[in-house]
């Protein structure tokens, strides 16, 4: 009886997992398959090549071109969020996470500003997009160049079609 419940079970398991081959075809595959090209010659059909005269009109003395105008591109101010603004001794560096929410774009920058004591720091990071939001790269600054007490943490976006400054964030180095 153990024996027939192994192999009951063994089958089973190999029909389950023998069953995602349905729905993976193309298990590894990176690109879809492209139509190929295919050639059919018939012997029954043989045609002289004609020659097609074709006219062109003639070029014309036109008017000179008048010069286009350079599109401008209004950005459009969005709303950056801090998620987290956290000194962290044990590595040495004051961490700053920052996201744009409802917004996805990739080639934007972020700038970090840290205001403490008569100290103005920044740094800029590149920002990514993810499936419907922006997120900045992930801001380490080294509490080695900030002064200890309270400061004060802003995050600026900036890109060719948007821009946008978070709130203040208080933090306290230690």
């Amino acid at each position: 009886m153990p024996r027939f419940v192994s192999v009951f079970a063994l089958s089973l398991a190999t029909l389950t997992l023998g069953g995602c081959s349905v729905f993976y075809p193309n298990w590894g595959a990176t690109a879809l398959p492209e139509p190929t090209e295919t050639i059919s010659i018939s012997e029954s059909a043989t045609a002289e090549p004609t020659e097609e005269q074709t006219s062109e009109p003639e070029p014309t003395q036109s008017e000179e071109p008048t010069p286009t105008e350079t599109p401008t591109v209004s950005r459009v101010e969005t709303k950056v969020e801090i998620i987290m603004a956290v000194p962290e001794p044990d590595y040495g560096v004051l961490t700053v996470i920052a996201q744009l929410p409802k917004l996805s774009e990739s080639g934007g920058k972020c700038i970090f500003k840290f205001i403490g004591g008569d100290v103005e720091k920044s740094l800029e990071v590149k920002a990514e997009p993810s499936s419907d939001y922006t997120q900045c790269f992930p801001i380490e600054f080294p509490l080695s160049e900030l002064p200890k007490g309270n400061g004060v943490v802003t995050v600026s976006y900036e890109s060719e079609g948007h821009f946008g400054t978070s709130s203040p964030v208080s933090v306290v180095i230690g």
